[in-house]
């Protein structure tokens, strides 16, 4: 039935022409040819290359000194390189041995069912492993008489909870660690001097960690330090010592400490100091330095540390001011001896900027840049950032882009709960947009996990700026942008808080007349998607249409049913609902308990996955159901526009290649113009 009714209401002329429109303009702007910077690794530089006409990226190395290159994995010709009846199309893991010979490619598909092949990469011959079932991820030992390989394995709840070594000559494999805790997942992951693979433990707020020598094929568990409530911590290894990220301490936007080979906490030697205003967010190692990724007041930066001296001898990459609201990803960065650090930004007006950064030097380099006017490559002239903007720029024919027309600002507005609390919102906008209250806008929010609504590149809003759209990214409590502490006050028992801040950034876009209600849509994304429901559901005069894409709505049924996957994971983020002030409080903002009889509710695009295993289909389903059936005593006129999108075969995070996630987001674009009724030429 729901099937039909999209089928219907999505062949509409009109629907079709505005769909097809944005698809082909989205298609005009991907780059017909794109390759990643090559990334040494050994002798060997490794790097993807992928045409306009292909739905995946294909892998390539090159050897360093004869420059003879490889087809490492292409898909595109391969559909099905596991022989099997189920299609597994997204590569999940890629692990070259340490002689090089040989790769461990896990393939995931929509299901989130992971299998594992060998391919020797002097013959081309790819071998599945299926006896290594259920596999999650995979790390080679670096042991000199054996070929070897730790994994994960899950569990039927798709929890990844045993560490398994796997012999590849003999064909066997060894129970090395079993998780007995629920609510903790196990992963796998080797140092970046090659000397360890570690045993990470991790429920939401706790974690712990065990050490295994790469060089011993009998290596047996070393513990880091003993799991307690609320601690994390995150390990590396150079030089002889092991490098830790804490919260230890009450640390709460985390410090970096040392200590010796595998030893007592009480050994751990603090080498930087946490910032009450400074959250580290993540870090990379080198033999000579250790560089931080770091956020003060929602914004990225960067810190070099010389490892001799960092609390002396540290100093920040100098970024582009223009580009200071951004994404910063960090490169692979496999050779660990090297003094250059590679990473990339993107902003919502640029896809992106990949720089190697020179440690020792203090010099940026501009590798590679695509710019939003088309997406045409830029290159390096060898020379830094400040003389590439205008040079070897490809022709095109598409449809052009001028950043220099647009705004990108990050705004601190008042919490409507609580005024001293300031919320960070990021706005993207045509520099002439007039706030006269007629500007179409979708704000989007999250605000779960202590993840970053990032504020990076999105092709889909690139086209919605040209037509004259405000796009703005709510940064509510439950995520990260400001600390831990932004995120403890947006979860379990004040979860509410997080709803609030959406509220009071789409208050602040209607007081500061840059829409109305009739033209403001929101997003949700999976958790994002509560916020949706939570706002249809107590403000739906706000909102004229809304976008919720596996969207997790069913929050108090899921939190009361320990055999689905994830609920006992995450308890830790929502509470358990055996408890009755937990169930009372989950209940009272509880989408799909909190519908209102008679209320005229937002028009809205629903979607949902039925090899989804995050957010179950039947939550979006059950979402949709309900509001059928108030709909249904509706009159005509007060009827809004609901459409589901459920997919047979994809998983939480979509499925297909790129080709078919731009259809989908010509879709939402259609859908917004038909529930605001705009005008569409």
């Amino acid at each position: 039935m729901e099937r039909g009714y999209l089928s219907h209401q999505i062949s509409k002329p009109r629907f079709r022409k505005i769909e097809r429109a944005f698809y082909m303009e989205f298609r005009a702007r991907v780059l017909r040819a794109d390759a990643t910077i090559p990334e040494r690794i050994g002798s060997y530089e490794y790097y993807m290359r992928q045409s306009s006409g292909e739905n995946y990226q294909v892998y390539y190395r090159r050897h360093r000194a004869t420059q003879i290159e490889e087809t490492v994995l292409n898909q595109n010709v391969e559909t099905n390189v596991l022989g099997t009846a189920q299609q597994f199309h997204f590569v999940a893991a890629m692990k070259i041995s340490h002689d090089e010979n040989a790769m461990l490619i896990v393939m995931e598909n929509e299901n989130e069912e992971c299998h594992t092949m060998i391919k020797d990469l002097t013959t081309q011959r790819i071998t599945p492993l299926p006896n290594v079932k259920n596999v999650r991820n995979v790390e080679w030992s670096n042991a000199p008489r054996k070929q070897c390989f730790y994994y994960t394995e899950v569990d039927a709840h798709r929890r990844p909870y045993a560490v398994y070594r796997y012999d590849c000559d003999r064909q066997t494999r060894e129970l090395i660690y079993e998780e007995q805790d629920d609510g903790f997942f196990v992963d796998v992951s080797q140092t970046k001097d090659g000397k360890y693979v570690l045993i990470n433990c991790n429920s939401k707020n706790t974690s712990e960690i065990y050490a295994l020598s790469t060089h011993d094929e009998k290596a047996t568990p070393q513990l880091l330090r003993r799991r307690e409530p609320n601690t994390v911590y995150f390990a590396d290894h150079a030089d002889d010592r092991f490098y830790i990220v804490t919260n230890a301490d009450k640390a709460q936007n985390y410090k970096i400490v040392s200590s010796q080979e595998p030893s007592h906490h009480e050994s751990w030697e603090t080498i930087l100091p946490e910032s009450q205003d400074v959250k580290i967010e993540d870090v990379d190692l080198f033999k000579d330095y250790l560089v931080l990724y770091e956020r003060v007041q929602s914004v990225p930066r960067i810190r070099v540390c010389k490892l001799s001296n960092p609390r002396e001898n540290n100093h920040f990459i100098p970024l582009p001011r223009e580009h200071e609201i951004c994404r910063i990803s960090p490169g692979v960065n496999r050779d660990y001896m090297s003094h250059s650090v590679r990473f990339s930004i993107s902003t919502p007006l640029v896809p992106e900027i990949v720089f190697d950064y020179d440690m020792q030097a203090k010099k940026l380099r501009v590798l590679k840049e695509i710019s939003a006017d088309t997406q045409t490559k830029k290159k390096s002239n060898g020379r830094g950032s400040q003389s590439n903007s205008k040079k070897h720029k490809e022709s095109s024919d598409k449809l052009p882009f001028v950043p220099e027309l647009y705004t990108c600002e990050r705004v601190f507005v008042p919490s409507t709960n609580n005024l001293d609390v300031q919320v960070p919102m990021t706005l993207i906008h045509r520099r002439d947009v007039q706030q006269n209250g007629q500007n179409p806008t979708l704000l989007l929010g999250y605000g779960a996990y202590g993840t970053n609504l990032e504020a990076d590149f999105e092709l889909e809003h690139l086209s919605l700026l040209e037509r004259g759209w405000v796009i703005a990214l709510a940064h509510a409590r439950g995520g990260g942008e400001l600390g831990l502490q932004w995120y403890h006050d947006g979860k379990g028992l004040q979860k509410r808080n997080t709803f609030d801040d959406y509220l009071s950034c789409a208050n602040y876009l209607l007081d500061q007349q840059y829409t109305n209600p009739k033209h403001l849509a929101g997003k949700g994304v999976s958790a994002g998607g509560l916020v949706m429901g939570y706002m249809a559901n107590e403000h739906p005069s706000l909102f004229q249409a809304m976008i919720l894409k596996v969207p997790f709505l069913d929050i108090l049924e899921t939190m009361q049913d320990p055999s689905l996957p994830l609920t006992v994971h995450e308890y830790e983020e929502w509470g358990n609902p055996s408890d009755p002030k937990v169930y009372d409080y989950i209940k009272s903002y509880a989408p799909c308990e909190n519908m209102r009889p008679g209320q005229v509710y937002p028009s809205m695009f629903v979607t949902g996955g039925m090899n989804d295993q995050r957010v179950q289909f039947w939550e979006p389903v059950k979402w949709v159901y309900k509001l059928r059936r108030l709909q249904a005593k509706q009159p005509d006129d007060e009827k809004r526009l609901l459409l589901l999108k459920l997919s047979e075969d994809e998983g939480h995070f979509g499925g297909g290649g790129r080709l078919e996630q731009l259809q989908e987001n010509a879709m939402e674009m259609a859908f917004l113009y038909r529930a605001l009724k705009l005008p569409f030429p």
